[in-house]
């Protein structure tokens, strides 16, 4: 009966202790709402809330911000309008436009993703960051250097107001396929304005196929290099305009 005893009491105590962690990283992958110049983003990864800190997938932050980002070796550098920002995975230095700076936490590593601080790098690319608690949204406005997003270039904002863009499926015009189609169509659209080719990405059943697309000023198109499954296929084009405005669409066709 002791023996009994002993052996319940054991494996409530290894129970209790595994608890700890599980709760832990359940507070880590929190639901983080991000907003980048009123307009909500979507990522394949969720953000992360970790040490009081958000972090998101590298590109999508940087490429909406209207920077090129080039990650090679566990070194992430990005250039927009004239700042120049580099991260190190793992480390709580960086480099902005050459002045060292210290992070509160480094980025890092989840899974196929990389993560990094969002307030630190939209604040680098001169943005301005809102953080509501009630409803665990971060608000960042500008990171072109200021004029129509009202921000002065040091991350203020100056009181302008923010230019209203048009409607985000606007910007992507003559969308093909339509309808039915057969399973080796290429995918197109137009630009309905010149597009800030770094911050494009297409995706098609939510696989980015950015790579592989042929891009030139009039819009892109991508030929599927094995023939698409049967059935209802979705493609999504976003990115930001060379003015700045948010573009975001998608559309469906059938094979």
């Amino acid at each position: 009966m002791r023996n009994s005893l002993f052996l319940a009491a054991c494996a409530a105590c290894t129970i209790f202790a595994a608890s700890g962690p599980i709760a832990a990283l359940a507070q880590q992958n929190a639901d983080v709402t991000v907003i980048v110049n009123g307009s909500r983003m979507n990522f394949d990864q969720p953000p992360l809330e970790q040490a009081g800190r958000v972090f998101v997938p590298l590109r999508g932050v940087f490429e909406q911000l209207g920077a090129s980002v080039v990650y090679q070796n566990g070194t992430i550098n990005a250039t927009g309008d004239g700042r120049n920002v580099s991260l190190q995975i793992g480390s709580n230095q960086a480099t902005v436009d050459g002045q060292s700076q210290t992070l509160d936490s480094p980025p890092f590593v989840e899974g196929s993703r990389t993560l990094v601080p969002l307030r630190f790098v939209a604040q680098a690319l001169g943005a301005s960051v809102d953080w509501n608690n009630n409803t665990s949204t971060v608000t960042i406005n500008g990171g072109r250097g200021g004029d129509d997003h009202g921000n002065n270039g040091n991350g203020n904002y100056n009181g302008n107001p923010p230019m209203r863009p048009m409607n985000p499926a606007a910007y992507v015009t003559n969308r093909q396929p339509q309808g039915n189609t057969g399973p080796m169509t290429p995918i197109s659209a137009d630009f309905a304005q010149p597009m800030r080719r770094s911050s494009v990405r297409v995706t098609i059943d939510g696989n980015d196929v950015t790579p592989s697309v042929y891009f030139n000023s009039n819009g892109f198109q991508y030929t599927p290099r094995r023939p698409l499954e049967p059935g209802r296929h979705t493609v999504r084009v976003s990115g930001m305009t060379q003015s700045g405005a948010s573009v975001d669409t998608s559309w469906e066709f059938r094979v």
